[in-house]
């Protein structure tokens, strides 16, 4: 559940930049539709972003009943290359660019510690991620913020989940 979270009018009056976006704030957005997935992205350079935009992908295309949500990704880096990126790993995506940090904060996405890396599900993950194809690639903005998923009903926020490693992967709800 998302009882904690609570959105600030302020917030939710924050002009967002990016790309295939249905408003220009970031209360237009998530009130945009009845189901909206707001997905917070470590750097795109990660391999783990990689496979976790891969993996959205896939649960969303087995997703069956209505409403399906309507994603939009967050990230840390620039507009030009969140249209690079999802041009090549999820092409026609909608997303906000944040590389001010300023939304992370907002919602409190966590912050690796380099030992997280290390944990076993992280090194696991890796390795599973270099097999499907993937490769690290140099981090172009903040290398240590980590992913997490916000959905939220008629602009409410209803679920939430936050990577505690990299490697994290969340347990996404097949119905609300």
């Amino acid at each position: 559940m998302a009882d904690y979270l609570t959105l600030a009018p302020r917030l939710l009056e924050e002009r967002v930049e990016g790309a295939r976006l249905p408003a220009a704030t970031l209360g237009g957005v998530i009130q945009s539709t009845p189901l909206v997935w707001l997905q917070f992205l470590r750097h795109l350079g990660c391999i783990y972003c990689k496979g976790l935009v891969e993996d959205i992908r896939s649960f969303l295309q087995a997703w069956q009943q209505e409403p399906v949500p309507f994603l939009v990704y967050v990230h840390p880096n620039t507009v030009a290359e969140g249209e690079a990126f999802f041009e090549r790993y999820h092409p026609g995506a909608p997303f906000i660019a944040d590389p001010s940090l300023k939304l992370y904060r907002a919602f409190r996405v966590r912050r690796a510690k380099p030992w997280y890396f290390a944990r076993m599900e992280s090194l696991l993950r890796f390795w599973e991620l270099t097999r499907r194809g993937h490769r690290n690639d140099r981090p172009t903005t903040d290398p240590w913020v980590l992913h997490a998923t916000i959905l939220f009903y008629q602009g409410n926020p209803i679920w939430t989940y936050y990577a505690k490693s990299p490697g994290d992967i969340p347990k996404w709800p097949r119905k609300v």
